[in-house]
């Protein structure tokens, strides 16, 4: 037999090592699948805690989202429909013609109205619905029919139109104004900084759970597999909530009085659940690209 040279003696007893400690590193990495798993886990319900966080900060802490809500509901031609028909009927009542609610309401900007509501809200400023100005039209529309009509305002008579002004005045209120602003106005202001530092400190979180994950797996197929349940369980369980919500249509069984505040609550509230829907498309888009990228890693491991 011949004799092995030195090298090759070096170079077997490499590969020897190179062997024992690939099979040491495979015994003493079972418990691993076990922890990552769960990181992948607290992946998920941050992702979910994060993506519930941007969408309130988005809707419900924002005018710009009420806005566009009102004008997508039709909420302005139907407050100033609705709020013609009971002024028609106080006038009605008081002794004016028909057309005098017509017109007035038709001169007066509604729309200008709830949009100062909603920014006061907002602001922080107040959730009472300003009169002063509504009054003092009224007041000066009220002159006018008297003028044309040639009806003396006599002290009797003016203690009726302030009647009747300060009644238009509470359906003016009731018609501009909505209801559970009035009762979480103030949560929702103070509530939204809490939520700004809540939504920035779960972003962080989420990027360092993905980084452990990721800087700690020796192995490239491992780091996209579990990163890739961590979204996909985060996509299902962002999914869950607005799904269970939206197939039950408790939102549209709500019974409010009116039929313009009706179409806004219900617009409202159904496209908040709607915008979930986009983080789990994000969640579930970049989990099918880990998934991709293990699959592509797991080749070549299997492969050596």
């Amino acid at each position: 037999m011949s004799e092995k040279n030195p090298e090759q003696e070096n170079l077997l007893e490499e590969e020897q090592k190179q062997h024992r400690h690939h099979h040491h590193h495979r015994k003493k990495s079972k418990i691993k699948p076990v922890i990552y798993c769960v990181t992948a886990f607290f992946l998920s319900v941050t992702l979910f805690l994060t993506s519930a966080c941007a969408v309130v900060e988005l809707t419900v802490f924002s005018k710009d989202y009420m806005l566009d809500r009102m004008d997508s509901s039709g909420y302005y031609s139907m407050v100033k429909y609705e709020l013609q028909n009971r002024l028609k009927n106080l006038g009605d009542a008081s002794g004016f013609e028909a057309s005098f609610a017509q017109n007035f309401v038709d001169s007066y900007d509604v729309k200008k109205a709830v949009q100062n509501y909603i920014q006061s809200f907002y602001a922080g400023d107040s959730t009472l619905v300003e009169t002063t100005e509504f009054k003092q039209q009224l007041y000066a529309a009220v002159q006018n029919y008297a003028a044309e009509k040639n009806i003396t305002l006599t002290d009797e008579i003016n203690d009726h139109v302030a009647y009747f002004i300060n009644e238009a005045a509470n359906i003016y209120v009731d018609q501009i104004a909505i209801p559970f602003f009035s009762v979480i106005g103030v949560h929702i202001v103070n509530a939204q900084n809490s939520v700004n530092i809540l939504l920035i400190s779960l972003g962080v979180l989420v990027l360092i759970i993905a980084a452990v994950i990721f800087f700690t797996n020796e192995f490239k197929h491992r780091r996209y597999r579990y990163l890739c349940y961590g979204l996909l369980g985060g996509a299902l369980t962002t999914a869950v909530l607005p799904t269970v919500v939206l197939l039950s249509d408790k939102i549209t069984r709500i019974n409010i009085a009116t039929r313009s505040l009706y179409n806004l609550i219900v617009s409202y509230f159904n496209n908040i659940f709607y915008a979930f829907y986009i983080p789990t498309a994000v969640m579930a888009a970049l989990a099918v690209v880990t998934f991709v990228m293990y699959a592509k890693y797991y080749s070549k491991y299997r492969n050596q």
